[in-house]
């Protein structure tokens, strides 16, 4: 069991090194970190619930997959929603990004097809108010990030689903750096944002 947990945690600290290669100069790697938390499995909804609810002025999202369920409205993944919902009704600055794109497994490689993923958590987000955006259409957007108070990050495989949540074996990583937050913030707000008319 602690062999698997040492590899779990080689994981998570491989996948923020390359996340950074990929998102950042050479100028901004080893950025310094009051703390860095690794998160397995279903330990990530405690993780970030209690780092949305305690959000006092920002919160960016950039989600590849947030599937909801109306008829599940107590889910894991609801709520995590709903946090959104409620840091923006207390105040806090909430962006919200999701995936859609154009059925690319589709024959010739790319469909005719427009896939906007997360629908339900699209539609409660815009009609609770937050403000909420589909990604460019022609880029998959893979990110499952939340940089929040421009201090902590949330960052790994994690997307909000039920299996994600409660079933599938996950390696995220929670980061407390201003930072690590600034150097993340920098690349996900130069993402394409729309909203379907």
């Amino acid at each position: 069991m602690k062999q698997q947990f040492l590899s779990y945690v080689c994981y998570i600290f491989i996948a923020v090194a390359l996340s950074f290669c990929a998102f950042s100069s050479p100028s901004v790697l080893g950025l310094p970190a009051d703390d860095v938390v690794p998160i397995v499995d279903d330990e990530y909804y405690p993780q970030a619930h209690k780092a949305l609810a305690a959000a006092k002025k920002s919160i960016f999202c950039v989600m590849f997959l947030a599937d909801i369920n109306p008829k599940y409205v107590n889910g894991w993944e609801y709520n995590l929603v709903n946090d959104l919902v409620s840091a923006h009704q207390r105040g806090v600055s909430v962006t919200v990004i999701l995936d859609q794109n154009v059925t690319f497994w589709e024959k010739g490689g790319k469909g005719k097809d427009l896939e906007r993923k997360s629908r339900e958590a699209y539609e409660l987000l815009l009609k609770k108010g937050v403000p909420v955006f589909y990604d460019d259409k022609d880029r998959i957007t893979h990110d499952k990030i939340l940089v929040i108070d421009n201090y902590v990050t949330i960052v790994g495989s994690t997307n909000w689903t039920y299996s994600a949540l409660k079933k599938n074996h996950e390696a995220s990583v929670l980061i407390k750096s201003q930072s690590v937050a600034e150097a993340f913030l920098e690349k996900l707000k130069t993402i394409s944002k729309s909203q379907p008319k």
